[in-house]
């Protein structure tokens, strides 16, 4: 069912890149819906929200947060919960280590340099969707939710618990869609390039992850999805591109033309296809390389689709079917 309501959403990473967009998609909706912003990078940070979404303002705020942190992360989601007025609709875990491949030392897991580097992927690939959706559920869950804590020495199958939840977690017509949490993983959970370990692993733990909270998250209403994108060019998302894109309009460039409107989408489109040569689009079945568009309009469907929980939606214009992908 589509959304029609507005709603809260808390967004890891959402300066640049596929949060970027997301969050510029998001508040661009007539349901008129409200985002958090948590990212660890200052400066891109403040221009996004001051700058590239101000049109948007006051429905748009932000934390500067180390997601490795647990402790960071909880006063973030606190802040955010303020700024939402109590109440958490949807958490989007898109944060992560960007980088598919080990570099340290000589770039393999045979050199005791990578280890850091593979601390890194998890903690910040699989633990901060983990901690981030721990520090939400309070602020998530359906207020028909059991309230009386369970003795788990008589119940330790949860086999009592889950046989006996209230039927109003999704309202009394139990079409409500309930909480959000949608993680981001990534087609390199499902297939590898050599020295990819730490990447593939931490987003082949977000699936796993993403299959076990959606079972626990029944007790609160709460729906877990994960969404899996192949190869989604956002490079132009950032603001060393918009200012690049700018001095290029020798001057015609509207500083304060809203980043959703049709002229401002043309010129990031355009950015997007000259980054990309034409055998790149033609490996793909559906015609092209993804844009970041397209991961935003597969959220915006999940936040509302009541019937989805548990799966992962795979996103990658098809690539993953092709047996050549060198044609």
């Amino acid at each position: 069912m589509p959304n029609t309501r507005s709603k809260n959403i808390i967004i890891t990473g959402g300066a640049r890149g596929i949060g970027r967009c997301t969050t510029r998609h998001l508040l661009a909706q007539p349901q008129q819906h409200k985002v958090f912003i948590i990212d660890f990078d200052v400066d891109e940070t403040t221009y996004c929200v001051e700058q590239h979404l101000a049109s948007y303002a006051p429905r748009v705020s932000y934390s500067i947060t180390n997601l490795r942190k647990p402790e960071e992360i909880r006063a973030a989601v606190a802040k955010a919960a303020e700024f939402f007025g109590g109440r958490i609709d949807v958490v989007i875990n898109n944060a992560g280590v960007a980088r598919g491949f080990f570099n340290a030392g000589n770039g393999t897991m045979e050199d005791l340099a990578t280890g850091d580097q593979w601390q890194a992927y998890i903690e910040t690939n699989l633990s901060a969707p983990f901690y981030v959706s721990q520090a939400v559920i309070p602020h998530m869950k359906s207020p028909n939710s059991a309230k009386e804590p369970i003795d788990r020495s008589n119940d330790l199958k949860r086999t009592h618990e889950f046989n006996h939840l209230p039927l109003n977690l999704h309202g009394d017509d139990k079409l409500d869609e309930g909480g959000c949490i949608i993680n981001i993983s990534s087609f390199r959970a499902h297939q590898s390039d050599p020295d990819c370990e730490g990447y593939a692993a931490s987003k082949g733990g977000v699936l796993a992850l993403t299959q076990a909270m959606s079972i626990s998250c029944q007790r609160w209403g709460i729906r877990v999805m994960a969404i899996s994108p192949g190869w989604v060019s956002v490079e132009h998302e950032c603001r060393a591109s918009d200012e690049k894109s700018a001095a290029m309009q020798n001057g015609s460039y509207d500083k304060k033309m809203a980043p959703h409107e049709p002229e401002a989408e043309a010129l990031r489109m355009k950015t997007w296809a000259a980054n990309l040569p034409d055998i790149h689009h033609r490996q793909h079945p559906a015609g092209r390389v993804g844009r970041g568009e397209d991961l935003a309009e597969m959220v915006e469907y999940v936040m509302g689709a009541g019937f989805l929980s548990g799966q992962e939606l795979v996103l990658d214009g098809g690539a993953n079917k092709r047996k050549n992908p060198e044609i």
